[in-house]
C-alpha cells in the first residue's frame, strides 16, 4: 500500500497494485482518487507523511439514552437538588 496525495482536491489516500500498474512514465502514474473522482499524474514513489483523509471516518450516532421510569426521574431529581444553592 502506497500513500498517495491528489495534486487537486488535496486528498491523501493508500492505493494498492492498482497504481503500479496504471498507465505511466516513470514514477508518475495516471491514477484516479477516490475522493474526487479526478484522473492525474501522481508519483506513487513519493513519501507522503500526511495522515490518510480518504475514506472519511464514518460519524457514528451517539447512542441513544434509555428512557427512565419515572421512579429514576424522581430520584435523578432529588440526587439534583441536593446541590442547588438555597437562598
Amino acid at each position: 500500500m502506497t500513500k498517495i496525495k491528489c495534486k487537486k482536491c488535496m486528498a491523501v489516500f493508500e492505493q494498492g497494485m492498482g497504481a503500479v500498474l496504471a498507465p505511466h512514465i516513470g514514477p508518475l502514474h495516471y491514477v484516479k482518487c477516490p475522493a474526487c473522482g479526478k484522473r492525474s499524474w501522481l508519483n506513487i514513489y513519493s513519501s507522503v507523511k500526511e495522515p490518510i483523509t480518504w475514506p472519511p471516518e464514518k460519524q457514528t450516532k451517539p447512542a441513544p439514552t434509555p428512557e427512565l421510569t419515572d421512579e429514576e426521574l424522581e430520584q435523578k431529581r432529588i440526587e439534583e437538588s441536593k446541590y442547588e444553592k438555597s437562598i
